[in-house]
């Protein structure tokens, strides 16, 4: 196997679990004390857990949005589980949430959430002000990685699961404002697979330091995403 197609490394995957839970107590302080130079203007925001995820997950996140001054919600479907359906449901929540706010939202996903953020405003362009991606591989969703042993034994083939259209079209660019963060300490997925192959005034990648389970309270990912998520783009291309 050539070497730009290796998954992440088996120690970085192991350490996941300790790396996580140091990085939530590490974050507490941070939290609840940060404060950017841009605070929010009170848009709301859709935040979508990764792959077996749910709300509860990332809680630390929302509560952080919150404070940094905006309206987060949550995606209401229970467990992430990659089902394509819920790719449908949410598009109905991007409409319920425009309407209720009148101005468009962002969208917030971690991993596979990022996927379902990103399709999202391929789909709803026009309610969508921003994308914020957190370790999501959708720069080659196939390519080998620490999770796809447990995705195949519970989902089987991804492309049993979803369209080949859709895993086809995944690389390509946003239509909106897209944030793509990733981490070189990822034990999950390719870091590689989370970036914009290029970068412009639409698209641009942020390095964080990590783990891949800890992104949806890491503080080196939340600052990212303080910094960028009060930007906007008038007219979108």
């Amino acid at each position: 196997m050539s070497e730009q197609v290796k998954r992440p490394s088996i120690f970085l995957f192991l350490t996941e679990g300790l790396r996580m839970v140091w990085e939530l107590i590490a974050s507490i302080r941070f939290r609840s004390e940060y404060t950017p130079q841009r605070t929010g203007d009170g848009h709301a925001v859709l935040v979508i857990p990764g792959l077996f995820g749910f709300d509860m997950v990332m809680l630390p996140m929302r509560k952080f949005l919150t404070r940094m001054g905006y309206t987060p919600y949550k995606w209401d479907l229970g467990v992430n589980t990659a089902d394509p359906k819920d790719l449908d449901a949410l598009v109905e929540k991007v409409d319920a949430l425009y309407e209720k706010h009148q101005e468009e939202i962002s969208i917030i996903g971690w991993s596979l959430g990022g996927i379902f953020a990103r399709e999202l405003a391929k789909r709803k362009p026009d309610k969508v002000r921003q994308v914020i991606t957190t370790g999501s591989p959708f720069g080659g969703i196939e390519n080998p990685n620490n999770v796809v042993w447990l995705f195949k034994l519970l989902k089987g083939e991804v492309e049993d699961l979803w369209d080949r259209a859709l895993i086809d079209s995944l690389p390509e660019p946003t239509p909106v404002l897209t944030t793509s963060i990733y981490s070189k300490t990822d034990g999950v997925v390719r870091w590689q697979d989370c970036m914009s192959k290029v970068e412009d005034d639409l698209h641009r990648n942020e390095e964080a330091v990590s783990s891949h389970l800890g992104m949806p309270h890491n503080l080196s990912v939340l600052r990212i995403i303080a910094e960028r998520l009060p930007d906007k783009i008038i007219a979108k291309s």
